[in-house]
């Protein structure tokens, strides 16, 4: 019960996770105004990040010796990282402030993060994701793994302690906030326009593709990779709704992004991951078709895992309805 007429709106009643941003405090201004918001945090972040790039390289000197060249890597690398999970109070701040409604909302149906599911999808979702790094090592020649050095060490304990910000800072925006900016589109008529954007599909179409058109952009040959960030994309989407929540989708992202990563480091690719991460366009991933075949399979398999597990332990699809 609100206590102020001021008080932010709560979880809308009997909707499905994408029309949680329609709430009883909703206005036509707010998507427009969402995405200016959200364009003007993001371009003070960049200005930020390429600051701090700046600051690094000159302390980092000439960068010609081998030690200042691996600390080079390391720090874009964090910096990357670090970047992408500053995403996090950017959402939840146009969520609280331009949206006006509880930040829990942007999390599940529950109006919170369901952190038992979470977990259990992390742990669900390291099966799928070992096998498949496990198979593109056997069927490609690709991967050559070198010793774990000084330097590999400190990445990957940078990957190990940022990475489950980097992937919850963007299941919040491309799941969460562009879910539910699309779902919130559609509004209460009875026109075909309108049923259509209250449909789950706009939402988890808009949501899956972003990201693999953002790096299309910047890397418009690599073809296989852009499919299959495509296929994981519109997976992670499908399950928001389906789960009523980003936690089957984080778990995913997760560990994912951790074993990913953490091979590219076993390869000496460190660099190659900070560079990518800080463009936007993200980290090197398995590409060819071989890639994108091994990028199906992970997505089926956890999407029906992860299916089931929320069935099973009664994960709710739907915001409670009102007591009668």
């Amino acid at each position: 019960m609100r206590t102020s007429e001021f008080a932010p709106a709560e979880v809308p009643e009997g909707e499905s996770y994408h029309r949680l941003g329609r709430g009883a405090r909703y206005r036509w201004w707010m998507p427009p105004l969402s995405l200016m918001v959200l364009a003007f945090l993001l371009f003070f972040l960049w200005v930020a990040v390429a600051l701090a790039m700046t600051i690094v390289a000159l302390a980092g000197g000439s960068g010609l010796s081998p030690g200042s060249v691996r600390l080079g890597e390391i720090a874009s690398l964090a910096i990357g990282l670090v970047s992408t999970a500053l995403l996090i109070p950017i959402v939840l701040l146009v969520v609280r402030v331009v949206q006006w409604r509880r930040v829990g909302t942007l999390m599940s149906v529950d109006g919170h993060l369901r952190w038992a599911f979470l977990v259990r999808c992390v742990g669900l979702a390291a099966v799928p994701v070992a096998a498949t790094m496990a198979l593109y090592m056997v069927l490609t020649d690709e991967v050559r793994l070198g010793a774990m050095s000084g330097g590999a060490a400190v990445s990957v304990s940078v990957i190990v302690l940022l990475v489950p910000f980097q992937s919850a800072a963007e299941e919040f925006t491309l799941r969460g906030l562009l879910m539910q900016w699309v779902g919130a589109l559609g509004g209460t008529g009875e026109g075909a326009v309108a049923r259509v954007l209250r449909s789950p599909g706009p939402a988890i179409l808009a949501s899956g593709t972003l990201f693999a058109a953002l790096y299309a952009s910047v890397y418009p040959d690599d073809v296989w990779t852009t499919a299959a960030l495509t296929v994981m994309g519109t997976g992670a989407a499908w399950l928001t709704w389906r789960t009523g929540g980003l936690e089957a989708a984080i778990g995913l992202h997760l560990v994912n992004g951790m074993a990913q990563l953490a091979l590219c480091v076993l390869e000496d690719r460190t660099a190659a991951i900070g560079t990518g991460l800080v463009i936007g366009a993200g980290p090197p991933g398995m590409g060819g078709p071989i890639g994108l075949a091994l990028a199906v399979g992970t997505t089926g398999v956890y999407a029906l895992s992860a299916t089931w597990l929320a069935r099973r332990t009664g994960v709710r699809r739907r915001s409670r309805a009102a007591v009668a």
